[in-house]
Formats: C-alpha cells, structure tokens, sequence
C-alpha cells in the first residue's frame, strides 16, 4: 500500500469541482445499476457490516490542503453512505532517521478531520473515526528499526501526532518486515499508548501472501495491535478462481494465528489497471465471494478496506470506472456475516 497512487494532476481543485454533486452521482450510479439488475439498493441501517470495523483510505490531498470543518463533514458523511467508518489519512514517509516533520497543512487538517468527526458522531448518531497512516520503507531507503534511535524519532512523530485528536494510528511498512525491530517499535508504541491514555486502535499493514510472515512472526506481531489489515491485491493473478483461492487461504492462515482480541480486516481493491493489478480479477465482486468462502470455512473476518476511496468514490480521476465495485460494496460487502 504505502504508496499513494492519486495522479499529480488530481489537484485540489479539480477534487474540489468534484465534491459537491459526487455523492449524489455515486448514488444515481448505484441506483441504476440496481435497477437493471432487479436489486434493491440496501440502506445502511439494514446492513450486517459495523461500521467501525470498515475502512477506506483518503485522496492525499484531503488532508494536506485546507479543508473547512463542513466540507469535511461532507466527506464523512459520503463514507457513511457506504458504511464506511474508518477514514485512513496519509502521513508523509518517515526519513532515513526516522524523523518525520508533519507540514503545517496536515497538522491543521487532522485536528479538523478529529473535530469533524466529533460532530458528525453527535449529530448522526455514527461512530466515525480518523486513523492518521505512517508510512516507511525500511532498509532499502536507509530506514533501520533496528536502531534504537530511529524507532524513538519515528516515535515521537506519531505522539506529537496524537494531539490532534486523531482516534488511530496504522503503520505501513513495506516490504514487510520480518526482523526483530519491527517488533520492538510495536512494543514501544504499546508502552507509549499506554503512558499517554491513549486507547485508540493501533493496526498495521499486513501481507496477503502467507510465506511472509511466519506463523510465530504474525503471532507477535498480531498480539501487539488491536487491528490487523491484510491486503489483497496486487498479486499479478490471472483468473478469479486464484484469485479467491489466495484470499480464501491467507485469510484461514491469519485466523489460525491472530489472537481473539486483534481485529481482522482484510483490504481489498477499487482501482485502475497497473502493472500488478487486473481489475477483472481483482475487484470487489471477487473479493466479496472469497470473504463470504472464508466466513463460511470458518475463518474470522471482522471487517472490510477499500483500496481506495479515490478509485472507488472518485475513480481516479476519470480514468477508472467503479460503478460496479460501488454497487458490489452496498449489495454484497456489507451485508456479509462478519465475525463479531
């Protein structure tokens, strides 16, 4: 994931243009579609997914320009419509060091998304939340968690981070690590957290492929978090029936190893073609029908991420069409029989 995928075109403006006629255009989409399709378009009261175990990642540019408190509770309230209750925000990437100096805009716009989210919850009765994602590249980009320093530097950026009012922290580190540092950085956070009173979720990352982490490896790194996220998509498959195979397996190897009190939520994909991801085989639909495979096997799936909102609620800036991942989510998705 780490990678924020928003073409350099997709200024705020354009996204701005967009925004006011966006929701009603997704829902006019999905209204359609059902129709054709002989569906009833499910409200969200009627859905079987909670909320607070859902989630999808923001277009960069909603947190690193200036947003008014009511365009973002526009925002919010377009995830609800699709019962959505997680807003994932990118932070930019920890440097070399592991310092990371959060620009002003993003300072101000997390306490605003914080705040934001307050008042829609008193207004709607929701329980919408802001997971601020911090993202790192170790090793490669010089980024050691084994270095006891750099784990403080990167640390202190997501303390500093909390005052904002922020109710998550994820973190992003890709390739999956598989060394005792991201451990320890893990247990830092835990003792931080703690120290702080902080009980928000802390969740992280995790790959779809199962040779990656072994079995005592998820186990530690599971036991340190309360959610876990693993993502499945970009994996060069070719035809539907892998495809599902590869969730269905990943997400019985997480359950076997995951503890009880750690969410699973498995990510899966709303975006353009690239050189890793065939939307035809990778698409909600697709996803939805190994999810459901899963559940009826025995697996525990809390939940359910979209990568990401940009693909599916913007697509992309015109260049990919969602209508039916959209239609997916609301028909299928959520109305799934998700653990408790």
């Amino acid at each position: 994931m780490g990678v924020d995928r928003q073409p350099r075109g997709g200024r705020r403006e354009a996204l701005q243009a967009r925004l006011p006629a966006a929701r009603v255009w997704a829902l006019a989409v999905l209204a359609g579609l059902a129709a054709c399709a002989g569906l009833a378009l499910p409200r969200a009261a009627l859905a079987s997914a909670d909320p607070a175990d859902t989630l999808t990642y923001m277009p960069s540019e909603l947190v690193h320009s200036i947003w008014t408190p009511a365009q973002v509770q526009g925002f919010l309230g377009e995830l609800s419509e699709y019962d959505i209750g997680q807003a994932l925000l990118q932070m930019p990437r920890f440097k070399k060091k592991g310092t990371l100096v959060v620009p002003a805009s993003n300072q101000e716009m997390l306490a605003v998304w914080a705040s934001a989210a307050g008042a829609y919850n008193a207004a709607n009765g929701a329980d919408m939340t802001v997971t601020a994602v911090f993202n790192a590249v170790p090793k490669a980009r010089g980024l050691n968690l084994e270095d006891a320093a750099t784990r403080a530097n990167m640390l202190a950026a997501i303390e500093a981070t909390l005052a904002s009012g922020v109710s998550g922290v994820q973190l992003d580190v890709e390739p999956f690590p598989q060394d005792q540092g991201f451990i320890s950085l893990l247990e830092e956070i835990d003792a931080s957290f703690a120290r702080l009173g902080f009980h928000g979720r802390l969740s992280v990352v995790a790959p779809g492929e199962v040779s990656r982490w072994t079995p005592s490896y998820l186990q530690r790194v599971a036991g340190l978090v309360s959610q876990i996220d693993p993502t499945f998509y970009d994996s060069e498959l070719t035809s539907v029936p892998e495809y599902q195979e590869w969730i269905e397996q990943g997400l019985a190897y997480y359950s076997a190893n995951v503890p009880a009190g750690t969410r699973i939520v498995p990510v899966i994909p709303s975006y353009k073609r690239d050189p890793w991801h065939d939307p035809s085989v990778e698409d909600i639909a697709n996803a939805t029908g190994a999810l459901r495979s899963a559940l009826a096997a025995g697996s525990r799936v809390n939940g359910a991420g979209i990568w990401w909102w940009y693909g599916f609620f913007y697509e992309d800036h015109g260049s990919f069409k969602s209508a039916a991942d959209r239609a997916a989510w609301l028909s299928s998705t959520v109305l799934l029989p998700f653990s408790p």
